[in-house]
Formats: structure tokens, sequence, C-alpha cells
């Protein structure tokens, strides 16, 4: 079972997460975590799945990649990978580029289903 959330960790939803990128469920707060560690365009989400997992209350750390991938196809949040001696490492951020472009209209991204 994952570890219990310390009583002073919480991430903020904006009302522009809702009304522009249209998030809900487990994406929404996935999304809400990430972007709160990386909200000021240098930090990133460098966290256990179990964290999220847990923020989420979401029984499946499947699930949990499963909305990370999903976040990705819609350039809400990107990730980096590294090795850290031999075993890999993923952080992620939130595309603060698109997310913007997002906000004033002047794209409507969405998953590039032609591929």
């Amino acid at each position: 079972m994952p570890a219990r959330i310390s009583d002073t960790n919480f991430y903020t939803v904006f009302g522009w997460m809702l009304n522009v990128l249209g998030l809900k469920g487990n994406e929404l707060t996935i999304f809400a975590v990430i972007y709160g560690f990386s909200q000021d365009g240098k930090s990133e989400f460098d966290g256990s799945i179990s964290y999220l997992q847990t923020f989420a209350n979401i029984s499946s750390k499947q699930t949990v990649y499963t909305m990370l991938e999903s976040l990705q196809e819609k350039h809400y949040i990107k990730k980096r990978g590294w090795m850290d001696g031999k075993v890999q490492r993923y952080a992620y951020s939130a595309d603060l580029e698109a997310i913007e472009a997002m906000q004033k209209g002047l794209t409507t991204l969405k998953p590039d289903n032609s591929e």
C-alpha cells in the first residue's frame, strides 16, 4: 500500500485546469500535483509513482502510468528520463508553453491520432 501523505501536503486546482484543459478526476489530480512542483518553469516532479497514486487515491500504479501518458499525449506535461546507475528515472513537468498557448486560445492541442 502506498505511503500516507503528510497532513501538511496539498495541491491547488486552478479554474483554467477545468475550463481550458478540461481535466477532471484522476487526470486533474495528477496534473495539479505535477503543476504544483513545476509551475516555476525550472523545477520538476521527480517523486514516486506511489506518491501520485496516494494523492489521487488510485489503487493501481498502472492507472497512474496511464494518466501520465494521457497528459503527455495532450501536451499538458513533459517527461524527462535519465539513468541513475543502472536504474531508469523520470521527472515530469507542466508544459507551460503549450498551456499558455491554450489559455490564449492560440492552439487547442489534443492528442495526435494520425500516428
